[in-house]
């Protein structure tokens, strides 16, 4: 009986601690962590990746020697002398030291390439999550603020509603008030869906390893950061994993070119045998070379060529699209940054101030429910911009990351 108590308790301990852990809240760290570990995309490119490798240790290693054996019956020119006859010939390729040199050079160049196109996956992915992270910390925003909207508005209409019925005011007025109260919880509506659709899509990002009632750790916050374009360009143009796949992919150009240009080269084959011929045994070795007599590679060397060239100018477009992405990224980041100084230097405080003196001159019928209403709606915009604008500024800051290659 005690043993079953103790499994009863253990188990009771063990199931709180793993409903504990789903429910605690998720970082914008630890939920792209789980995107680099979870994502299909990242997990494929991986796989690529090991292929390259393995094609590279295959183009390092050696060909196979060649068996032949023989078989046959030898029979003298007068038909005197009947003898059968065997043999065996082992040959072995010589591959010419330079061009098999190029040959894994080529491969490594698509191996290394891979590898840079896997950092550009996972600055895609990075940036998506914090997009989608940034997105539902703003709904989250916004619902509450709609919330209290909401619960404002119903207060109201309960007020009005009462002294319509009383004869104090219109009727026009608490039907207004109704009205307003449909299209807030409209609105109140859309943020919910939009932010269930959000969570999906993070979780989603995350290779579906988030619970489906999962919560974000953190808030949208605002740090004013003034980066410097120079030092933005220098960090973009000396190590975007772009610019590092497509450095690769010149480089594994150039070793193809030398690769063709040394098959122009003869490899050598060496070979040892020995035959049991009709008057006896013959042994030795052998050597052959190809001539590259109808193909010189010619036209193979003119389009490696071309690909090189094509390539060249891939990068030069690559660097000024760089350029100009990060020039752009910086300028909105700088714009949004500039539009959250104008809230804090008086806007919200101003907000704030306008509807408290709307609800005092309502109260004493200085102004129509209509002014009250816009005062009020006029003051939750201004809020609403307000989130708009520091969510916009952490989106920027992702998106520059992004194009530079790196964290700032």
């Amino acid at each position: 009986m005690k043993k079953r108590s103790s499994l009863f308790v253990l188990f009771l301990l063990f199931s709180s601690l793993l409903y504990s852990a789903e429910k605690n809240p998720y970082s914008l760290s630890k939920i792209i962590d789980l995107g680099l570990k979870n994502n299909p995309s990242l997990s494929a490119q991986i796989q690529e990746i090991e292929a390259k490798k393995s094609a590279h240790r295959a183009s390092k290693a050696l060909t196979n020697p060649r068996f032949e054996y023989q078989k046959g019956k030898a029979s003298s020119y007068d038909q005197t002398i009947h003898r059968n006859t065997q043999g065996f010939i082992i040959r072995q390729e010589l591959e010419n030291p330079f061009k098999k040199h190029y040959w894994a050079r080529l491969h490594k160049n698509d191996w290394e390439a891979a590898q840079s196109h896997l950092h550009h996956l996972k600055l895609e992915i990075i940036y998506e999550i914090k997009k989608s992270f940034y997105k539902i910390l703003l709904l989250k925003k916004k619902r509450g603020l709609t919330q209290k909207k909401l619960e404002s508005i119903r207060q109201t209409f309960r007020l009005i509603k009462k002294r319509a019925e009383l004869g104090e005011v219109k009727e026009l007025e608490s039907i207004k008030l109704y009205v307003e109260t449909l299209k807030t919880e409209k609105e109140l509506d859309q943020i919910r869906t939009d932010l269930e659709l959000t969570k999906e899509k993070l979780n989603k990002q995350a290779g579906n390893s988030l619970p489906s009632d999962f919560r974000l750790e953190g808030e949208l916050s605002y740090t004013p950061f003034h980066p410097s374009e120079k030092s933005l360009l220098h960090k973009a143009l000396s190590s975007h994993p772009l610019l590092k796949e497509k450095e690769q992919r010149m480089k594994r150009a150039q070793s193809r070119i030398h690769y063709l240009q040394w098959q122009r080269f003869p490899d050598f084959n060496l070979s040892g045998f020995v035959k049991e011929q009709l008057h006896g045994q013959n042994k030795g070795l052998g050597i052959s070379v190809d001539i590259p007599l109808w193909n010189f590679k010619s036209s193979e060397i003119e389009e490696a060529k071309r690909y090189l060239r094509k390539h060249k100018k891939e990068m030069e477009a690559l660097k000024l699209d760089l350029i100009t992405e990060v020039k752009s990224k910086l300028k909105h980041l700088r714009l949004s940054a500039q539009t959250i100084e104008l809230f804090h230097k008086g806007l919200l405080k101003q907000a704030k101030e306008s509807l408290t003196i709307a609800e005092v001159s309502y109260k004493h019928g200085e102004i129509s429910l209509m002014d009250y209403l816009d005062s009020q709606r006029t003051h939750y915009e201004i809020l609403d911009d307000y989130q708009d604008s520091i969510y916009a500024w952490n989106k920027n800051k992702a998106a520059l990351e992004k194009v530079v290659g790196g964290s700032l």
